[in-house]
């Protein structure tokens, strides 16, 4: 009787598992006919936070990468009918916005149906959905298209009533960062990079609308100098095909899905239920942030930092790795410290001693973000890239004025002249001033000499195209900073052909720095060691903030958020 109970028992055990896999296999299956929803709404970044403060801080990122992955795979995918592009806030430049609009026209060339759906429409979200060959709003919103602006802040003030000065240096007159500090409006050459840049864009702009929505050039001038508009508006000047409630814009879907029932999965759900392709293997290493020296991070006051020490041990890996058969750098990065640039730069120069190495720029890889990526194989940008700005930037606040009239005064003693060269509260004497001239000049054709070496140009013509400007990607191609223009595909081509990689042959990518688990984010930003806890003074002590330890920058000049 016994050893039938327990017959039973396992019978019905084996029923539970085999249920369980049925079940779960259903819950994971992808009815034909289904529709993915992209969803736009908040920032896009290349890599998530490094630690669990960033994103309470910042809040959640989507991962660049997937969404490339997601559209991939539905190119692929007879379960998939079509994408439902939902733009609430697009939450990424003009580089990254190129790259989805290539890949959404991709795939409606394949013959998967594309539809964007806005609740309100601004530049740039429009700008993205007009990759898409419908385009819906809802009725009572606006179509806020109108030509671009750029602006920046400059605090020159704010520290003249705070009695900080602020002593800053620069090479060369384009190398503007500093004006931030310095001065209370644009220079000349400030106010030409900020208008070249702005204008850049905008053309950009509305050569992709006049190909997205069949209109003219002329056209599309008039429109983007006109607005914005009201939604009927938008409809009557053929910027938008109809104006709908998003529960009528679901039947829409439902009708083109050609399904009876509406079945839409999210890029995270349909990437959970689907596989990658396989193949050889291709290293995509992140390199994003502020660059300073030793581990990244985040702060409050820089944001994401991009340490010398993580992408360094990261190429390193990659390049050890005998399974990699080539490296992608993928670089986001304004700029930071002059040394932990070159640093990072060395470490792609061994690299490339090894197997291939390609750069892709993000939205931006300027100054020290342009020195890690000059010396790879080929570099590729966007052409809304954000580039160049090959300069250099040394200086420090002097603090003294601020604490005096805090009642805080400062003494010290100093066993050489130069024993003060760093210290926040003085200016820099004229033997010092003389110094700090000679080590920027110094470190400028430093500059000079491997963008050269890298670029395959004289030092003279690199410094032509230096000076501290920003280019665009397609300006930076025509002077020669860069190979060619597309995205992290077109990168990722580019090194399957230097491996010998069949064209048509899919790869897969092994993610450098690895991505953290919740656990360890959470342990990285406590700051937890062999159970240690380090207080994160550096938040709140200017004297220890990351760059005021390394005051020779590589720093793009200004930044820029188009709207």
């Amino acid at each position: 009787m016994a050893i039938k109970k327990r017959y039973i028992f396992l019978i019905l055990v084996a029923v539970l598992v085999v249920g369980l896999v049925i079940a779960g296999r259903i819950a994971t299956r992808i009815p034909s006919g289904s529709v993915l929803t992209l969803t736009i709404a908040g920032q896009v970044a290349e890599e998530e936070w490094p630690d669990l403060g960033a994103r309470m801080f910042e809040g959640d990122v989507t991962v660049f990468r997937t969404l490339l992955e997601a559209l991939d795979r539905v190119q692929h995918d007879d379960r998939i009918a079509g994408v439902s592009l939902e733009v609430q806030n697009v939450g990424m430049s003009f580089g990254k916005v190129q790259e989805l609009r290539d890949k959404l026209q991709a795939l409606v060339a394949s013959g998967k149906f594309c539809t964007a759906y806005l609740e309100t429409g601004y530049n740039l979200s429009y700008y993205l959905a007009t990759a898409c060959p419908e385009i819906y709003l809802t009725p009572t919103s606006l179509l806020g298209l109108n030509a671009l602006m750029g602006h920046t802040t400059f605090i020159r003030g704010t520290l003249d009533k705070l009695n900080i000065y602020p002593d800053f240096y620069h090479i060369a007159e384009y190398k503007t960062f500093s004006n931030m500090y310095t001065e209370k409006r644009f220079t000349p050459a400030h106010r030409e990079m900020v208008t070249d840049l702005i204008t850049g864009w905008q053309q950009q702009l509305m050569d992709g609308i006049a190909a997205g929505r069949g209109l003219d050039a002329g056209t599309v001038e008039q429109l983007v100098r006109g607005g914005p508009y009201l939604a009927h508006e938008a409809v009557e000047n053929k910027l938008i095909d109809k104006l709908l409630y998003y529960d009528q814009y679901r039947d829409l879907l439902k009708e083109k899905a050609g399904s009876s029932e509406l079945n839409t999965v999210s890029v995270e759900n349909y990437l959970q239920r689907t596989t990658p392709r396989s193949g050889p293997k291709v290293a995509i290493v992140y390199a994003t942030g502020t660059i300073v020296s030793g581990k990244s991070s985040y702060s409050p006051l820089l944001g994401r930092t991009m340490g010398s020490d993580t992408v360094g041990r990261a190429l390193r890996q990659a390049r050890k790795d005998g399974s990699v058969k080539a490296i992608v750098l993928r670089v986001d990065s304004g700029g930071g410290s002059a040394i932990a640039s070159e640093i990072i730069r060395r470490e792609v120069e061994l690299a490339k001693e090894t197997k291939p190495v390609v750069v892709s720029m993000s939205d931006v890889a300027a100054s020290g973000g342009y020195m890690i990526a000059m010396s790879a194989h080929k570099v590729v940008a966007d052409p809304g890239t954000v580039t160049g700005s090959i300069g250099v930037v040394f200086g420090k606040l002097n603090l003294k004025g601020f604490y005096e009239m805090l009642g805080m005064t400062k003494d010290y003693v100093a066993l050489a002249p130069n024993a003060t060269f760093l210290y926040a509260f003085e200016n820099f004497t004229p033997a010092q001033r003389r110094v700090v001239r000679k080590f920027m000049r110094d470190t400028y054709d430093s500059f000079l000499q491997r963008v050269s070496a890298g670029r395959g140009m004289s030092v003279e013509e690199v410094d032509r195209v230096a000076k501290g400007r920003v280019w665009l990607g397609t300006q930076a191609k025509e002077h020669g900073l860069v190979d060619e223009l597309g995205g992290l595909e077109r990168a990722v081509a580019l090194a399957k052909e230097l491996a010998n990689i069949p064209e048509e042959q899919p790869v897969q990518y092994v993610i450098f720095p690895r991505p953290k688990s919740t656990w360890e984010q959470l342990q990285s930003w406590l700051g937890l060691s062999g159970g240690a806890v380090t207080v994160r003074r550096a938040w709140l002590d200017p004297e220890r903030l990351l760059l005021n330890r390394e005051p020779a920058l590589l720093m793009m000049p200004f930044r820029i958020e188009p709207r």
